[in-house]
């Protein structure tokens, strides 16, 4: 069965889909982001730069599955604080979600599955724009799913909860997960030391005004928590553009702890539980589950924003497994709709 993807950027979600299908090309925006680090992956692959350049003729009716991560920023939580909730609605990124669903008329696929966070979904995010989507593929002939999902139940090595959207010509099954508990940081960082040793890759670098708090910085407490303690309000200095605190790290800063599972990773911002530094880029890619040997191109400071950015290989592979197995079987759908909530254990566990 062949696969297309849309706005895959460093290529986390093809890495998943290839397991099940081959993937024929990537579509994405004009300049491809991350498009060096697939490129150096997926070195045949064709990546088609620019929605205005899409191919479209080419691929139609030769597609069995077109799988897509367009921008998830319209709905970031801190966008709709500054911006106001109905903010999404006027962001040019929406495009690259329409862009994406259009292929489903265009190409013809037997299924199409979109990610987003969560807040898509929500009163407040982009859920009139997902029902529109889901009447309208209805309309087509597809079933729909409304599939929020913990992506620590598809095997990731941490919690990641998010959104898809799938549309398929034939009946879906998406609650064959594993419900098993997770394992922690501590016990992921040990199987990354038996496994790979020292070669951690390279550091995430911290400025020379937060290293001083990291030995203080305790486990499951961020690092801006740490500079306070050492730091009174009635010491501050603010500047700059946005009248920010002058050395106060970023709030995204967090120590892990090694008794939890690993929260979900927005970059490469995380400090090591027992170590004083942040991680070394294969750490942070093995608890995404990448493969160690994965290339990354581009500055090493992106790294962290190109794991982050896409769909974790682990969660990408249970989605193109289930979208498989309903293409195969050809079983008329059960219901037209569905709404499926995977993002905490259910009471009765369903093991693969």
């Amino acid at each position: 069965m062949k696969a297309l993807g849309t706005y895959i950027f460093a290529g986390g979600f093809t890495l998943g889909v290839k397991k099940h299908f081959d993937v024929e090309a990537h579509f994405e925006m004009k300049p491809g982001l991350y498009k060096k680090t697939a490129k150096a992956n997926f070195p045949d692959l064709p990546i088609y730069e620019g929605e205005d350049d899409w191919p479209r003729k080419k691929y139609k009716d030769k597609i069995d599955f077109v799988y897509c991560n367009p921008p998830c920023a319209p709905w970031s939580n801190l966008g709709a604080t500054q911006k106001g909730a109905s903010a999404w609605k006027n962001d040019p990124r929406i495009e690259c979600w329409r862009n994406s669903f259009n292929l489903l008329k265009e190409l013809r696929p037997s299924a199409i599955a979109i990610e987003s966070v969560p807040r898509v979904y929500s009163k407040n995010g982009g859920y009139e724009m997902i029902m529109e989507f889901t009447k309208e593929a209805n309309a087509l002939g597809y079933q729909t799913t409304h599939l929020l999902i913990d992506g620590q139940f598809t095997g990731l090595n941490h919690s990641r909860k998010r959104f898809f959207f799938i549309a398929t010509k034939y009946n879906l099954n998406p609650f064959k997960l594993n419900f098993a508990p997770s394992p922690n940081t501590g016990e992921v960082l040990k199987s990354f030391k038996e496994e790979h040793g020292d070669d951690i890759g390279h550091i995430f670098k911290m400025t020379p005004t937060e290293i001083p708090y990291l030995k203080h910085c305790k486990q499951g407490e961020s690092l801006r928590t740490t500079w306070e303690r050492f730091n009174p309000p009635e010491t501050w200095v603010r500047g700059g553009m946005r009248g920010g605190v002058k050395g106060r790290p970023q709030f995204m800063k967090w120590r892990l702890s090694t008794a939890k599972i690993c929260p979900v990773i927005a970059g490469g911002f995380y400090i090591h539980p027992t170590e004083d530094r942040l991680f070394g880029h294969k750490e942070l890619a093995y608890l995404a589950g990448f493969p160690h040997d994965y290339k990354w191109e581009g500055p090493v400071g992106s790294i962290g924003s190109q794991i982050a950015r896409g769909v974790m290989p682990p969660v990408a592979e249970y989605v193109a497994r289930i979208v498989k197995e309903s293409i195969s079987n050809k079983e008329k759908p059960v219901e037209q709709h569905m709404t499926v909530d995977f993002r905490k254990q259910p009471e009765q566990e369903s093991l693969i």
